[in-house]
């Protein structure tokens, strides 16, 4: 008996089903009676929601329009009425002699004159044989001091940058 499978023993009897088929059959009609979970069942298909609202301008949007201009007006009416508090604050700190204008003398107006403005070909430490203008002769050793000087300026410029963000 040992050596029938137990499909066998299913079909031995051949009046009736044995015990083991009615639990089984019993098992499979309760399985089939649960509910099922109908959220599981649902085919999901997504459709795209008209955006047609959005072409035509609806009250609430007047609103918020009106209410954002309001806002920053009265924000620019505030800012100018302290502008000119904080322009006299800053005349009454600032040190004498300082916001006053005066004529410049001639010897100063010659003294600015003579001073070329800078070329882009000019470092910002300008010493005086580090110079590379248009329209001169230009020498070899100007080339060189020229080089060295925008060398050191690069190389000033990183230091700065490197201490300021340290």
């Amino acid at each position: 008996m040992f050596l029938y499978s137990r499909r066998l023993l299913h079909t031995l009897s051949r009046d009736a089903p044995t015990e083991t088929l009615k639990r089984r059959v019993a098992e499979l009609g309760k399985n089939k009676r649960k509910k099922r979970n109908l959220k599981k069942d649902d085919v999901f298909v997504e459709v795209p929601e008209s955006k047609s609202f959005l072409d035509t301008a609806t009250l609430p949007m007047y609103l918020v329009v009106v209410g954002t201009a309001l806002f920053t007006k009265l924000l620019m009416m505030y800012d100018d009425s302290k502008s000119q508090e904080t322009i006299e604050r800053k005349i009454q700190n600032a040190p004498p002699g300082q916001g006053t204008v005066r004529m410049l003398t001639r010897e100063e107006w010659e003294e600015f004159r003579e001073v070329r403005p800078r070329t882009p070909f000019e470092s910002k430490l300008a010493r005086p044989h580090a110079r590379i203008r248009n329209g001169e002769p230009m020498h070899m050793q100007d080339v060189k001091d020229w080089t060295i000087d925008v060398l050191t300026g690069a190389l000033t410029r990183v230091e700065e940058s490197v201490k300021s963000k340290s």
